[in-house]
């Protein structure tokens, strides 16, 4: 029987196929393919919150085509809704789009952080790793070293097997560090990737967010302005027809308070703008530099500018000779609006002159807004009551025959007629 000690040394490549299989092994593990992988990410699909938007974009561009001056009421009051709720929603979106963004960025960079040190946890494994392999391939275990191992008895080569499989497990568990690090690595570069995609697809969304806001702002301020200047002309007359007619002026003030209330708090742009828009109206005087007192003539009853008391006496004569009795009033000293303005609005120059007429309590008109201020422009009655509604027969013939006479109708106001559009 051949004894244990006299195994031959051809037996020695066999006994090494652990070493070489770890070399290898070792080796792919370091010289594998390089880490890291493109995330192609798509961009964010549209939200329910951008989609309503885009829809309250839409309304306003729509409501804008309303003409504040010439629209009813209601017409008006929904416009300024639309508005309203457009510049809402555009903000709703640019701080949802920015929440997101900065969410991203620090998913991203929270990712990164962890990439790092699973990038230095690999790079030590790796270097374990290639001692291990360097050693297997050029110091391989000699004849001498695998004798220590063959055993003279079943006990020492139970010893041996048990040696040499601890010895295999641990460099199998080092190569599986490897391989699971490099996983998890490529994995926390994808994420990265991705948060990073996110974040600036969500800072081109809030770039695209704020220049909607812009642009909701400014159609909102402009149509704003076209208001301002309805409540002008709206609030001047109230002051005045309420001594008239009690019950139309509550009306009148009542219409003008709730579209005051709609644009408070609007910034102003300037003239207004927007389709059919008009801003015949002459701006308020800077210093304490009053309006001139136009040249005044008085027509049956009715004060107008003179250089259109031909054209009034024209029209009331025509009325008349169709059985229309026309009346009403004319020119308006703009010196009680500047009275009302201090009263409700203040006395400074800007006061009185440029604050918008929602900012006052209660909403007062600017002096010299009015085309009554400069007698060019008459509130009329029929029949001894002021024109209130458009079935008027007061109304129907002045909407047929006014424009001969080179008078136009405000149209939000059926008794308020001027020479604007001359």
């Amino acid at each position: 029987m051949t004894s244990p000690r006299s195994v031959s040394p051809r037996r020695l490549p066999k006994r090494s196929w652990r070493w070489t299989a770890f070399a290898a092994l070792a080796l792919a593990g370091i010289f594998g393919t390089a880490i890291g992988s493109s995330i192609d990410v798509g961009a964010v699909a549209t939200n329910p919150r951008t989609q309503r938007a885009n829809v309250r974009s839409e309304q306003a561009k729509i409501a804008a085509k309303v003409n504040a001056l010439e629209s009813s009421q209601d017409a008006v009051m929904s416009a300024l809704k639309a508005m309203e709720e457009n510049v809402r929603g555009q903000q709703a979106v640019l701080s949802e789009a920015r929440r997101q963004a900065e969410v991203s960025a620090a998913e991203a960079a929270q990712a990164e952080k962890d990439a790092a040190q699973t990038s230095r946890d690999l790079d030590a494994l790796r270097a374990r790793v290639a001692r291990y392999a360097v050693k297997a391939y050029v110091e391989p275990p000699g004849e001498e070293l695998m004798r220590r191992f063959e055993a003279a008895s079943a006990q020492e080569d139970a010893t041996r097997n048990a040696l040499l499989n601890m010895q295999s497990r641990s460099d199998s568990d080092v190569i599986d560090q490897l391989r699971s690090t490099k996983a998890r690595l490529e994995e926390e570069l994808a994420r990265a990737q991705a948060a990073k995609s996110a974040a600036e697809t969500h800072a081109a969304e809030a770039e695209g967010a704020l220049q909607s806001l812009s642009v909701a702002q400014s159609q909102q301020q402009a149509y704003a302005s076209q208001v301002r200047q309805r409540l002008d002309e709206t609030l001047s007359d109230a002051a005045f027809l309420s001594r008239m007619d009690a019950e139309l002026g509550r009306q009148i003030a009542a219409e003008a308070a709730a579209l005051a209330r709609a644009v408070v708090g609007v910034p102003s742009s300037g003239s207004g703008s927007g389709s059919g828009s008009s801003n015949n109206t002459t701006p308020p005087p800077s210093g304490n530099n009053p309006y001139p007192t136009p040249a005044l003539t008085t027509v049956n009853g009715i004060t107008v500018a003179s250089s259109i008391a031909d054209r009034v006496r024209g029209l009331l004569n025509a009325a008349s000779a169709d059985g229309i009795n026309l009346s009403g009033y004319g020119y308006r000293d703009f010196n009680t609006q500047i009275s009302l303005r201090r009263q409700n609005c203040g006395t400074t120059q800007y006061a009185i002159w440029e604050m918008p007429p929602d900012a006052c309590s209660p909403p007062t008109a600017r002096p010299g807004y009015s085309y009554h201020e400069r007698g060019l422009a008459i509130d009329f009655m029929a029949n001894g009551r002021f024109i209130n509604s458009r079935s008027n027969p007061g109304f129907v013939w002045l909407a047929a025959n006014a424009g001969r006479f080179g008078f136009y109708n405000l149209p939000s106001e059926p008794w308020h007629w001027d020479t604007r559009g001359t």
